[in-house]
């Protein structure tokens, strides 16, 4: 790998994890890196240190790096706490970009804020640069992204107009490793008949979402069912009060998945019991190709600039 051959950094800085990506003036990947060094990690708000151990071999002495950073590390406990856009907005709008001010000479970063939905009480940090990858292939889109804090999202004319966040990956943790439920869910196994059952009854009752919860442990109890099994129809409860949830989202429309590829797959799965088509993209992948939207959007707003300025 040749140093100078680098043009631009992009980060995917989030709670867990830092990935780093190492791209040429066209935007093709020249090399990447990857650690467990997620704002979480960081001691003493040692953001710069710990981004040099990661990326110096990619800088050059004398040379200004641009670097565009995404995720967690512009929240309250990051390294510099963005301003979120206000809806309706552009999810990678170069101008709301914020400039980190950094020691080392060889690097420029700017991070991309997250987006505030002032409507509904909601907020995201980093979904809006997945988004942004989209935006590539479609201007308009019904999108899922299926996580930790899943987020359904409608974008109009290259713009995100509404979103809605449910805490179903934590709520799944939650009810699976620290309620009483757990004795009835602990195993590790898949029953695709079990998880489609949860997903309807999820989606047909959701204000029984408790009860239902509890249903597991008494059937546990009374039945002796395969704890594989329950452990797949709770995550299908839960992903159906979730599209219970978010039906007016995906009312006739296809939904674009963006997440892991086991997780695009439960959604692919549960969507399709509803009558509705999904298209899946890897989040790896589409946050790259966000990050890149966002660098080449700064590129032309600088570049207007300085052509107005030497006009």
């Amino acid at each position: 790998m040749m140093n100078e051959d680098i043009s631009w950094i992009g980060l995917d800085w989030g709670t867990t994890q830092l990935r780093c990506y190492a791209l040429n003036d066209r935007g093709c990947l020249i090399d990447s890196v990857s650690s467990k060094d997620g704002i979480n990690e960081i001691k003493d708000a040692k953001f710069e240190e710990t981004l040099l151990a990661a990326i110096n071999p990619w800088l050059i002495l004398g040379k200004v790096t641009p670097i565009l950073a995404c995720g967690m590390i512009g929240s309250k406990n990051g390294w510099l706490e963005t301003p979120y856009q206000k809806m309706p907005c552009n999810p990678c709008d170069y101008k709301q970009f914020v400039r980190i001010t950094c020691n080392d000479p060889r690097m420029k970063i700017y991070v991309i804020p997250g987006v505030a939905n002032l409507k509904q009480i909601d907020l995201m940090r980093g979904e809006e640069t997945q988004l942004a990858g989209l935006l590539s292939e479609m201007d308009s889109a019904i999108v899922c992204l299926p996580g930790t804090h899943c987020k359904w999202v409608q974008i109009k004319d290259r713009k995100i107009e509404k979103f809605s966040t449910f805490i179903s990956g934590e709520l799944f943790d939650l009810i699976s490793n620290k309620s009483m439920i757990r004795y009835s869910v602990n195993k590790d196994g898949w029953d695709n008949n079990a998880f489609t059952e949860g997903v309807l009854s999820g989606f047909k009752t959701p204000e029984l979402l408790s009860n239902s919860f509890f249903k597991l442990r008494a059937d546990d109890l009374m039945h002796d069912i395969d704890h594989a099994l329950l452990r797949s129809k709770l995550s299908g409860l839960i992903i159906g009060i979730e599209l219970a949830g978010a039906k007016d989202y995906f009312k006739e429309q296809n939904v674009q998945l963006i997440g892991e590829p086991v997780l695009n797959n439960l959604y692919s799965i549960a969507l399709s019991l509803l009558k509705v088509e999904t298209s899946a993209y890897d989040a790896s992948q589409i946050t790259l190709s966000g990050l890149k939207y966002g660098f080449n959007s700064m590129q032309k707003y600088l570049g207007s600039e300085q052509k107005g300025n030497n006009g």
